[in-house]
């Protein structure tokens, strides 16, 4: 017994040893110098687009050395661009046998698996042939590529735009004298194979049968709703997935979208505000809402969560006055009658109440609202510049330097990077002791180019240890930006000033693209899981270390409590 067990440990230690040596190549690296200088140089080449010099020495490297992916990555995409169809297809699917990449920064391409997938089959359209690029596309949205929607235009499709099998795989048939019912079966029969195909764990929230239920339940009420009581009972199914990064555009449908009423609310600590309105309504703005007809403002709040696919809980403070302006919401969620009047309670600063009858509004959607600046006041610091990505100012009297990330993208006059290389610049020049990072209006947006405004933080505090790094923060520090967030505790002692965040610190993020093929309603569905944090940090959100809640009075006063708060730090540490 003692020989057969000695000889089975053999004869797995020589399977395990062949099937390594199996996975990677018998590599002959002629001059690691040599190497190193032809892989910057070709990368170099590539982010300048200069596919057909790139090309032999990408060649000559892949020969010399075959586990690099990105290598094979970056040949594939110049053979794309060239016209080299059949080498392009060959090469990137060596790309995807050593598992892919995560090169980012790279014109024309995207790293993630399903991308590849993607560029694979449009490499397969070029050159003509059609089962294969079905067959790709088909495997890319099996591994949840989420801009399914605007292939269906790309011109490498151009000759399939009439195709069925290509049309199904958008919902589409060639149905004739379809009715409006068949229609919205076809569209909610379409979302509930999207939810399945793009989210990363559909059923954590609810489950399959329940959801299975819903949408059958839905099926079954059509003929008795209109277009828009569709669209927000959608919405509720949608909202049910239970992650943030779920939500329908409610003004995206081809016909019957929804409409908002002409203010914008906001939910500070003691109560819901109007902080905007359009023309015309500007007198409201400033009061407090108490009720929308029989409602409490608070109570109706708390019913949008029905329809609001959160993270956690301070996303009910940052989406749900959105979705309290939308009259067809109120109506499905039984806050009103009549979603073409709406009867609202106001406050104003003496106490005294009247209700006021607002109709609704056409709009386009753009963004989830952000706090609006001030209409009649000289606007502080943290309100002055909310429609630029990225920018500093200098605080010389705190020996200071205050810099706003409001969304997680390259603006086309400085790059990320070169904005933080200014920023340490700038740092060192004036020895600044203390550096304020405010991300308090970013939602997020794409986070592999984050990595430059991490390591000015730590950067930072490794250069000024007797100086600090504090993080402002609050709802709406979402996705990308609760990443960065996530990482800068991780790394750092910075000190962290304001509300909780608006996501967790490991969440289920992303967002995949659907549009429904007939009504052509759009949104989004979380299709990754990002474990920024370790594996057991199970916290709802990253608390602050000195809360600040948001007052409307402070608001309204053009004042920055929180902001303040760390003056206030700064100055007692001098003392």
């Amino acid at each position: 017994m003692k020989n057969i067990t000695i000889t089975s440990i053999i004869l797995f230690l020589l399977i395990n040893i062949n099937y390594t040596f199996s996975q990677t190549k018998n590599n002959t690296i002629e001059s690691p110098l040599e190497y190193i200088h032809h892989r910057n140089e070709a990368i170099s080449l590539v982010k300048n687009e200069k596919w057909q010099e790139s090309i032999e020495i990408l060649k000559n490297l892949t020969t010399q050395y075959q586990n690099d992916a990105d290598l094979f990555y970056l040949l594939g995409l110049s053979y794309y661009e060239t016209g080299q169809f059949t080498n392009a297809i060959m090469v990137l699917k060596k790309t995807l046998e050593s598992g892919g990449t995560i090169l980012t920064d790279i014109p024309t391409g995207s790293a993630p698996s399903n991308d590849i997938m993607i560029k694979i089959a449009k490499a397969y359209a070029e050159d003509g042939d059609k089962e294969n690029a079905l067959l790709w596309l088909q495997k890319g949205f099996a591994s949840r590529y989420d801009e399914k929607p605007f292939l269906k235009g790309d011109a490498a499709f151009k000759d399939f735009i009439e195709d069925e099998n290509f049309l199904a795989l958008f919902g589409n048939d060639n149905q004739a004298n379809i009715t409006r019912e068949e229609t919205w079966v076809k569209d909610i029969s379409y979302l509930e194979n999207r939810i399945n195909e793009l989210h990363y764990s559909p059923y954590h929230a609810i489950s399959k049968t329940e959801l299975s239920k819903a949408i059958l339940n839905l099926k079954t009420k059509i003929a008795s709703l209109n277009d828009e009581q569709i669209i927000v009972e959608l919405m509720k199914i949608v909202g049910s997935l239970g992650n943030g990064h779920n939500l329908i555009i409610p003004t995206s449908p081809n016909k019957d979208a929804l409409k908002k009423l002409p203010v914008q609310f906001y939910q500070f600590s003691d109560g819901i505000f109007i902080v905007d309105a359009e023309i015309g309504f500007e007198k409201w703005i400033g009061y407090e809402v108490e009720s929308i007809e029989n409602t409490n403002a608070e109570e109706a709040l708390q019913k949008t969560n029905a329809i609001n696919a959160r993270d956690n809980d301070m996303q009910t403070l940052w989406l749900g006055p959105y979705y309290l302006g939308l009259p067809d919401v109120l109506k499905g969620l039984g806050i009103v009658e009549n979603a073409n009047q709406v009867a609202i309670t106001l406050k104003d600063r003496s106490g005294k109440s009247q209700k006021i009858i607002m109709n609704p509004v056409s709009w386009n959607f753009s963004d989830f609202p952000k706090m609006p600046k001030l209409k009649d006041k000289e606007q502080p610091l943290f309100l002055s510049k909310t429609e630029d990505p990225y920018w500093h100012k200098l605080i010389p009297e705190n020996n200071s330097i205050y810099v706003q990330f409001n969304i997680v993208t390259q603006k086309e006059t400085q790059t990320l990077k070169d904005f933080n290389i200014e920023l340490r610049s700038q740092i060192s020049k004036n020895k600044v002791h203390h550096l304020i990072l405010d991300l308090r209006h970013n939602h997020g947006g794409n986070g592999s180019i984050l990595p430059p405004m991490l390591k000015t933080i730590i950067n930072f505090e490794i250069m000024n240890p007797d100086g600090n790094v504090f993080v402002l923060m609050g709802r709406e520090t979402f996705s990308a930006a609760q990443n960065l967030l996530t990482d800068i505790t991780k790394y750092t002692d910075a000190i962290l000033v304001g509300e909780p965040s608006g996501s967790k610190p490991n969440h289920i993020g992303e967002a995949g693209w659907f549009k429904l093929p007939y009504s052509g309603l759009m949104g989004l569905i979380s299709t990754q899981f990002h474990q920024t944090s370790k594996a057991e940090d199970n916290r709802n959100w990253i608390a602050p270390h000195i809360p600040v809640n948001a007052l409307s009075t402070d608001y309204f006063n053009g004042n920055d409590k929180a902001l303040n708060t760390i003056m206030e730090v700064i100055k007692s540490d001098k003392n």
